[in-house]
């Protein structure tokens, strides 16, 4: 069976179902849940921890989600860091639109974490955010470096790491890291440092904008994902499928010509871009976004890379370059004609231009 042609996932059973492993390291500051899901006759087992890291304060934890056949699951062992607000969950359990659901229907074991950033609540007060003053980048990769290690416990074999967009910055980062002797990097439209907060004051940044305040983007998301032909909540659009479609296509950071989501060219569905974006949790650390480029590891290591085109030909050079500098001559670079930044993960072609080829390069990495 081509996961890529596999039908939604559902929940059917509980933890009694599944048989996920028992990480020896650090599992004791962690809890843990189970569940099993089907994806057209395969049960996938769905793993989560909620672990604590120091210093132990309010919001000083990290998750981690293990998806994986329930039997036979013997593939590689992926380490997913999602981007910038975002968390380790599946907010759309379809193998054709989510790269982790794809790669453990055929076989990989894959685990994703959930930042920091995941255990602030939206409603927090400036008092609360202050904490994330102190989450710089490296503190992240800590946290990286320490659910590598939990994985190692949990899964044998020899361990990738796939990061999306800051995620990828933050693989980056782990791989410069000594002793980590990791198989490989698989990046998906990031690239290495070198990144740098919005204007603006305080150590949160807020996932809504001044386009679209966090009230109105949870409004305008919800309409979108119940029918993207409701009235929009947002001003001067036919209906609410509309007003996102065009804000993702303008949106000046990422050059306000599609970089952040070809939405004109309809590369993505914009309901699978409103269930991807409500799942975003609503503070980042501006520490976090500030970092220096990490030097370079002392050796290479197998590097697929992947790069949306619409934000510029700068920008693919950028991922380009960061590629070839952690995996060498060697270094495999997919340019993805038309694609925004979002588009590599839900994209309608996502499935066959980035996910199979994942899943191949994965198979055939020695």
């Amino acid at each position: 069976m081509r996961a890529a042609h596999a039908a939604a996932l559902v929940l059917v059973a509980g933890a009694l179902a599944c048989r996920g492993p028992r990480p020896e390291g650090g599992a004791a500051s962690c809890t843990h849940v189970q569940a099993e899901r089907q994806v057209y006759g395969a049960a996938l087992c769905e793993d989560v921890w909620a672990c604590t890291r120091p210093p132990g304060g309010r919001f000083d934890r990290i998750g981690l989600h293990r998806l994986a056949l329930c039997e036979n699951a013997t593939g590689p062992v992926v380490l997913y860091l999602p981007g910038m607000h975002m968390n380790g969950e599946l907010p759309i359990a379809e193998p054709r639109h989510d790269l982790r659901v794809y790669l453990a229907a055929a076989g990989v074991r894959t685990w994703g974490l959930d930042y920091r950033t995941h255990a602030v609540p939206a409603d927090a007060p400036a008092a609360d955010l202050e904490a994330l003053s102190r989450w710089t980048a490296n503190l992240f990769v800590d946290d990286a470096a320490w659910a590598a290690a939990f994985v190692r416990g949990g899964d044998a074999g020899p361990l990738y790491v796939a990061g999306f967009s800051q995620g990828a910055a933050f693989a980056y980062h782990l791989a410069s890291r000594e002793g980590q002797a990791l198989a490989g990097l698989l990046i998906l439209d990031g690239a290495v440092g070198g990144g740098r907060a919005p204007a603006g004051g305080g150590p949160a940044i807020d996932v809504g904008g001044s386009r679209l305040p966090f009230a109105e983007r949870k409004q305008l998301l919800s309409d979108v994902i119940a029918d993207p032909r409701r009235p929009s909540s947002v001003p001067g659009f036919a209906n609410a499928g509309a007003a996102l479609a065009d804000i993702l296509f303008t949106a000046q950071s990422f050059g306000g010509h599609g970089g952040l989501a070809n939405t004109r060219e309809g590369v993505s569905d914009v309901q699978l871009l409103a269930m991807l974006l409500a799942s975003d949790d609503r503070w980042w650390p501006r520490a976090a976004v500030d970092d220096p480029a990490p030097p370079r590891p002392s050796h290479t290591l197998p590097v697929l890379a992947f790069a949306s085109t619409a934000f510029g030909p700068e920008w693919v050079k950028r991922v380009h370059d960061s590629a070839e500098a952690y995996g060498g001559p060697s270094a495999t670079v997919r340019a993805l004609p038309g694609y925004g930044h979002l588009d590599v993960l839900v994209g309608g072609r996502a499935a066959q231009d980035v996910f199979e080829p994942a899943r191949a390069w994965l198979a055939g990495v020695r």
